[in-house]
């Protein structure tokens, strides 16, 4: 890997190609390169957390201007009622969940 540096002489960058900055070569197992990953995946997680937060804001979002008749649900592109309809399936089918399952003997009928 390929990796570029700062002023500390830590490593802020990684390429899997030579290019203009990129011009010190480390092996893939390299301690510091694999700290880099470390570090940069605790972000990449946060991001990905703070996405999921959002989109959640959205679709709540979305709902409410629609229930003031701020705009018509129809008047949103089909590709982005295609993605809303999804997600709240989603959601549905995981607050849903038959963690116990169905069991005959538990009926209340005969």
């Amino acid at each position: 890997m390929f990796v570029q540096r700062n002023q500390n002489n830590v490593i802020i960058a990684v390429s899997s190609v030579a290019q203009p900055g990129f011009s010190e070569q480390v092996t893939d197992n390299s301690d510091e390169l694999l700290e880099f990953y470390a570090s940069n995946s605790g972000k990449s997680e946060l991001f990905r957390q703070s996405d999921a937060e959002l989109v959640r804001v959205i679709e709540d979002l979305v709902d409410i201007l629609t229930q003031k008749g701020v705009f018509q649900y129809t008047e949103l592109p089909s590709e982005v009622r295609n993605k809303l309809n999804s997600r709240k399936v989603l959601r549905s089918e995981r607050n849903n969940l038959d963690l116990l399952g169905t069991n005959e003997d538990d009926l209340p009928w005969p």
